[in-house]
């Protein structure tokens, strides 16, 4: 059971870099334009070696980093991380992690200046050889809060969840931390109560894979109530009260469709932290096999990069390791050549 706990555990992480990559270089084509191109759907890794992690990758790394050996994650420690990629490096930043970054570091993190450079859409680029400057504006969360509130409450996108399975891997068997860490691992760049509690409810699916059978009840809402009735006010420096919103409820009803292109994931709203969540509960209720079902969220369009990496760590949960096709295996280790490997990250995790 060890030996599949950690199958399953490698599976997560190595399949949040697959998907990544996988859907990296069509983020914002529609699942017209990709069947035209791909009748059969996207199913080769077409990256270029060269780039630094993109955004959904290079946090699941951060995040992962910052939960290994630690009880509880450190807000302020997580924080300086992120600032610190977004001065080095910045690939692919959401609008809300720069808009609270650049409030946290008291200017614009400066990696973020070459990201349409170093994006493969646009030819490639160097990465300027930026050392991190000090950050000199507000503490994280009135950071992020405070970016939230210029949008006027509106802000609603998917960096919390693209990145948040290294949480459901260390803290896999205690509902109330997984819980509590998860929206701290949120709400440090996404204020939003929405993204916040749809990071949540991806986690304990996750969470739920690695320590359940793979066609277990995933009971989501019942262990959520759970854990709020244990946790109380304990989640309020976080954002968020006793309530899940309407709107994240309802999403998750509606995310028990037939195909991922039911979720019309190429609309509008294609970078909605509520689409990742139903991304990944697509994954976890649905899902029959691993390569067919992350080519089939890839090859929906919309927000492929981070749909794929939702999609490949939830996937890599429930299948494992085992199931993820040795020639993107062997491409994502490729194109991270000199990088901690994703496995490497898993047993810490799981560690």
């Amino acid at each position: 059971m060890l030996m599949e706990l950690q199958d399953r555990c490698r599976g997560a992480m190595v399949g949040l870099a697959v998907g990544n990559l996988l859907g990296l270089p069509y983020e914002g084509w529609g699942w017209e334009k990709i069947r035209r191109r791909w009748p059969g759907g996207i199913r080769e890794i077409e990256v270029e070696p060269g780039y630094p992690d993109d955004d959904d990758l290079a946090q699941a790394v951060i995040l992962a980093e910052a939960c290994v050996g630690v009880e509880t994650l450190d807000v302020a420690a997580l924080a300086r991380r992120f600032w610190v990629w977004g001065e080095e490096n910045g690939l692919g930043i959401g609008n809300a992690t720069y808009e609270t970054l650049r409030r946290y570091g008291g200017r614009p993190p400066r990696g973020y200046l070459n990201r349409n450079l170093l994006e493969p859409q646009h030819g490639g680029g160097e990465l300027s050889n930026f050392q991190a400057r000090e950050p000199v504006g507000l503490p994280a969360l009135e950071a992020s809060r405070a970016a939230w509130e210029a949008s006027g409450g509106k802000a609603a996108g998917n960096g919390a969840v693209m990145r948040c399975a290294p949480v459901a891997i260390r803290w896999r068997q205690d509902d109330a931390a997984l819980v509590r860490n998860t929206a701290a691992s949120a709400a440090v760049t996404h204020w939003n109560p929405r993204c916040v509690w749809s990071a949540v409810f991806v986690n304990l699916a996750v969470a739920s894979l690695l320590r359940e059978s793979p066609g277990g009840e995933l009971r989501l809402v019942e262990r959520a109530e759970r854990v709020r009735e244990a946790l109380g006010s304990a989640l309020a420096p976080f954002g968020i009260d006793a309530t899940v919103p309407t709107a994240v409820m309802e999403a998750l009803d509606a995310a028990d469709v037939t195909e991922p292109k039911d979720l019309a994931l190429d609309g509008r709203d294609m970078g909605y932290t509520l689409k990742a969540m139903q991304v990944a509960l697509w994954c976890a209720r649905r899902a029959a096999d691993f390569e067919e079902a992350l080519v089939a969220v890839v090859s929906a369009g919309g927000d492929t990069d981070t749909n794929g990496a939702v999609a490949g760590a939830v996937l890599g949960a429930r299948f494992g390791l085992g199931a993820v096709p040795e020639r993107w295996r062997t491409r994502v280790t490729e194109l991270r050549a000199g990088r901690e490997a994703m496995e490497v990250w898993a047993d810490r995790l799981m560690a």
